[in-house]
């Protein structure tokens, strides 16, 4: 399997946890919009929550891109599990996903991020992160967006599970 799936169809998502937020994600859309936070019930996967990520993104504040003419939104942890945590060594809740990410390849997951947003579509991507005793894990993380308005995407709900995980 490819690294990074843009817009996976549900049976490309061999992750059975990762499998069952993305229906629970597709459910919670009306129509062919995009669910809100408001839309995403805890007690409905609680078994989820230690996995669970929700990033802000933030539009009117812009920052600059590197590449001329583009403009970035800013993405922040607003929630990170309990077993991201443990894996990662240290709380990145409040932190930008830029500066809490520690790998080597931020150039790619940050164009996931960026896709997310301006598409409004998933991606699932299979990775290596590095844990806090520095060994390297292998995981698969998938991004989902939210949007209050169904269409405008200003938060992602996302999940990752280590190969270790149950």
């Amino acid at each position: 399997m490819a690294d990074v799936l843009r817009d996976p169809a549900p049976q490309a998502i061999d992750h059975p946890a990762l499998r069952a937020l993305f229906d629970y994600w597709s459910g919670r859309r009306d129509g062919s919009g995009l669910p809100a936070r408001r839309d995403i019930d805890p007690l409905d996967i609680p078994q989820l929550l230690p996995h669970l990520m929700l990033i802000d993104v933030t539009l009117p504040g812009q920052v600059p891109a590197k590449r001329s003419g583009d403009c970035v939104p800013e993405l922040r942890y607003r929630l990170v599990g309990t077993a991201l945590v443990r894996h990662m060594g240290r709380d990145t809740t409040g932190l930008t996903v830029g500066e809490a990410y520690i790998g080597t390849d931020w150039e790619k997951i940050h164009e996931d991020y960026l896709y997310v947003v301006s598409r409004g579509r998933p991606c699932l991507r299979h990775n290596q992160g590095v844990g806090k005793d520095s060994r390297t894990f292998d995981y698969q993380r998938l991004l989902l967006p939210l949007a209050s308005d169904g269409g405008c995407v200003d938060m992602i709900l996302a999940a990752a599970f280590w190969r270790d995980d149950a």
